[in-house]
């Protein structure tokens, strides 16, 4: 014969419950009560300047627990693009990264029950970087690009490169503060330098002053003829220095302005023709073989 209890549920005091929630939360470890926690909705806005407008777009936002992990680093928790971003938030500490092109703040930040917004102030302005060649001969945007300096050299003369291959006409956003400035036409000897100062809240618009032009080389066997195949291009400098050397028919370089000569290898056969290059005056070059 097997005999059973039944036995009805007795209901704990109150103040019962709750010391015992108590203690229980108390053993957790830090992580997991901060995951008791209802979650908190903040904003994140950023602003150029501390008087200026939220920035609508273009802010990588990136959120970071405060203790590092395993493999060295601090683990990334959340990220969103945009301009003002929300985030939903155990209360806690974290370090929030706000990113805007080259420009950008980190905080730590502490999130409580009562947090809505946070605002970074980036203290940044923008470049938009354009160039010419000649007087005022519009450069191809296809030829044209800027990389991005610190102002100050170390002992080796070596400046930090902080942008590489920006384009012409785009609007890129920096911390504010002087800038040293390379602006490359074609791949060669057209170059220009310059420094160039970044105010908050402003864009730095400059365009680049270039002494240079395009050329474009051909082994012909009469003026106004064929280019001829399997032809070996060397371009010297009035120096004699080699400025840069080419297999195709009719190659085309950016030149800076000056005297060079062109040399042209087909059949075992060698020829020259020295030429000038006019800053913003683009040619064809023939060279005779004859």
């Amino acid at each position: 014969m097997r005999s059973s209890f039944l036995t009805t549920p007795q209901r704990l005091p109150a103040r019962i419950v709750l010391a015992c929630l108590w203690l229980l939360l108390a053993a957790l470890p830090a992580g997991a009560q901060q995951a008791a926690q209802a979650p908190v909705r903040v904003t994140f806005e950023a602003r150029m300047t501390q008087e200026g407008p939220a920035v609508q777009s273009g802010i990588e936002w990136r959120v970071f627990g405060t203790q590092v992990g395993d493999d060295g680093r601090l683990p990334q928790l959340a990220m969103a693009q945009g301009g003002i971003q929300a985030f939903d938030m155990t209360p806690g500490e974290y370090f929030v990264h706000a990113a805007y092109g080259f420009a950008g703040a980190v905080r730590r930040i502490t999130v409580s029950p009562t947090s809505s917004r946070e605002v970074f102030t980036l203290d940044a302005g923008a470049l938009e970087l354009n160039g010419v060649t000649g007087e005022d001969t519009s450069i191809p945007a296809k030829y044209l690009r800027f990389d991005i300096y610190g102002k100050q050299a170390d002992e080796r003369g070596e400046r930090q490169l902080i942008a590489r291959n920006i384009r012409p006409g785009e609007i890129v956003p920096f911390h504010a503060g002087t800038y040293h400035v390379v602006s490359q036409y074609g791949r060669l000897n057209a170059e220009v330098r310059a420094d160039l100062r970044v105010e908050p809240g402003k864009v730095t618009q400059a365009t680049i002053q270039h002494r240079a032009a395009r050329m474009v080389f051909r082994l012909v066997r009469a003026a106004g003829g064929d280019a001829l195949a399997n032809t070996a291009w060397s371009i010297t400098n009035e120096s004699g220095d080699l400025i840069t050397e080419s297999s195709s028919a009719f190659p085309a370089f950016v030149l800076s302005e000056g005297k060079y000569t062109a040399i042209a290898k087909n059949s075992d056969k060698i020829y020259s023709r020295e030429f000038d290059v006019i800053a913003g005056v683009d040619q064809d070059i023939e060279v005779l073989a004859n």
